[in-house]
């Protein structure tokens, strides 16, 4: 026999422990030193799937099947090393589970929304856990790790399908998308006219008032943080201002102290929650009451018409949820046609601080009830006034006569009176700083649709002689701080 080379035999003999079970096997062992994880997938209609494992989908994708249960299973020898738990409809978050045990449910109809699974034992000083779950409407999500939750809760919708690995401590899944889109809180409250500001409601309850004919005043939103770079922005509109600038979670919108009436409102969401959600919000208003659910941006309430908001109602909705929105959102107050409206016949200005009104010269000014007077004249006898002629000694004359003695407010009177053709003089005191002072406001309409039997001040038009303009009774200067309102019948 051949000697061997003194070459080859170093060769051989280094093959030889590396093929021996008692040698190093480098890579090929660490990859082998991964414990396998198994799982199985309860679905919709199919009942429990095949078992799959390290990193295979359980569950179906593009089928629109509920998964409805999970069993993961993952022991050392004898020694569980492994707990999950479920969250699923109706239920909320299920008490934690072992290695072969059910989470979730099976005959019950009930969709798996979010799972938290978590290594135990040695196990959870070696490895670490990944998951990910295919939602409805947004397909996978990204991986969460160790006990953080992936699907969502709060949001109705099913998870449909899970992958899960196991990998050496330390190595890093990259994300692109999130692991749990669970709806964020949500909470917000309303400043109404004699109550100030109401306790804090959570989402979709009403803040504000309805039945009470009192305006809301000013909102303030709050939106906890969805992952350091979401939010929520909203502005308000308002009486005798107009749009206000866009504010952010925890800010006031609208305004406190001076007495004007929020009339309609913008609400959306910024940052990532944005990319999940909606939000819906509708308004409660004056003469209407509930409007339908406006969206992400959208004007929910009215403007141009004077009509004020009473309450509010907000909610978030998955972008994957359809949701029904009631009708109109918005009213253009400006377009809204009246029940009743009487036309006036003045030649001239209707502003009590016009210029040159009737061929007057130097600074006008006749008082807004001798205004008032001599448009409601006009609309009586079909011919036009000068208010001057009614105005002096800083009191009106009623020298022209068609006026009643002044009473109290009586709305079913004054229907009745535009009814006939007939407008009313409305005066009313209101807080002015330290002191009192009263304005006059003629009474031409009422709105299309107003109830006899359940008039408010909003549903009435006026012409108001500060500034001449047609405007919603609750719209005219300081309505807010009145403390007592009387009228006049023109008869």
């Amino acid at each position: 026999m051949k000697r061997l080379s003194k070459k080859i035999v170093p060769i051989i003999l280094t093959l030889i422990i590396l093929l021996s079970p008692f040698g190093s096997l480098g890579n090929s062992e660490a990859a082998a030193a991964v414990p396998k994880i198994s799982y199985q997938a309860h679905v919709q209609g199919d009942g429990w799937l095949s078992t799959v494992k390290n990193g295979a989908t359980a569950g179906t994708t593009g089928q629109s099947k509920r998964l409805e249960g999970i069993k993961i299973s993952l022991k050392s020898g004898s020694t569980n090393m492994i707990q999950y738990r479920a969250h699923i409809q109706d239920e909320g978050w299920q008490s934690w589970k072992t290695s072969g045990k059910l989470a979730g449910s099976t005959g019950k109809s009930r969709r798996m929304e979010a799972i938290q699974i978590k290594l135990v034992g040695t196990y959870a000083k070696k490895y670490d856990v990944y998951y990910r779950v295919h939602v409805a409407g947004f397909g996978w999500l990204g991986w969460a790790k160790n006990g953080e939750t992936a699907g969502s809760t709060g949001a109705g919708l099913r998870m449909e399908a899970i992958q899960i690995k196991l990998v050496t401590k330390g190595t890093k899944i990259s994300n692109s998308v999130r692991a749990d889109i669970t709806k964020t809180d949500l909470t917000y409250k309303a400043h109404v006219a004699d109550k100030g500001w109401l306790g804090q409601v959570a989402e979709g309850k009403t803040a504000g008032t309805t039945g009470e004919s009192k305006r809301m005043e000013a909102l303030i939103i709050n939106l906890k943080d969805y992952n350091g770079s979401s939010g929520i922005s909203y502005r308000a509109h308002v009486a005798q201002i107009g749009w206000q600038s866009w504010v952010t979670s925890g800010q006031t919108a609208g305004t406190t102290g001076q007495s004007k009436q929020m009339e309609a409102i913008q609400i959306k969401l910024t940052g990532t929650i944005a990319n999940y959600y909606n939000v819906y919000y509708r308004a409660h208003v004056a003469g209407y009451g509930w409007l339908g659910w406006a969206c992400n941006g959208a004007t929910a309430g009215t403007t141009g018409g004077g009509i004020r908001a009473e309450a509010i109602e907000i909610k978030l909705v998955s972008k994957a949820v359809s949701f029904s929105t009631g009708g109109a959102a918005y009213i253009d107050g400006t377009k809204v046609s009246t029940g009743i409206h009487l036309t006036h016949h003045m030649s001239g200005s209707l502003d009590q601080n016009a210029y040159n009104l009737y061929n007057y010269s130097g600074t006008a000014n006749w008082g807004c009830c001798a205004t008032a007077y001599a448009t409601g004249l006009s609309i009586i006898t079909g011919q036009s006034y000068n208010p001057e002629s009614f105005w002096y000694g800083q009191t009106t004359h009623y020298t022209q006569g068609h006026v009643g003695n002044t009473t109290a407010f009586d709305a079913n009177a004054i229907y009745n009176n535009l009814l006939a053709g007939k407008p009313t003089m409305v005066h009313y005191e209101y807080y002015k700083g330290d002191y009192t002072s009263e304005h006059w406001v003629l009474i031409i309409g009422v709105r299309d649709g107003a109830q006899q039997n359940s008039l408010q001040y909003s549903d009435f038009t006026v012409i108001d002689p500060w500034g001449g303009a047609e405007k919603n009774l609750t719209s005219i200067g300081y309505w807010g701080s009145t403390y007592n309102i009387e009228m006049r019948l023109m008869n």
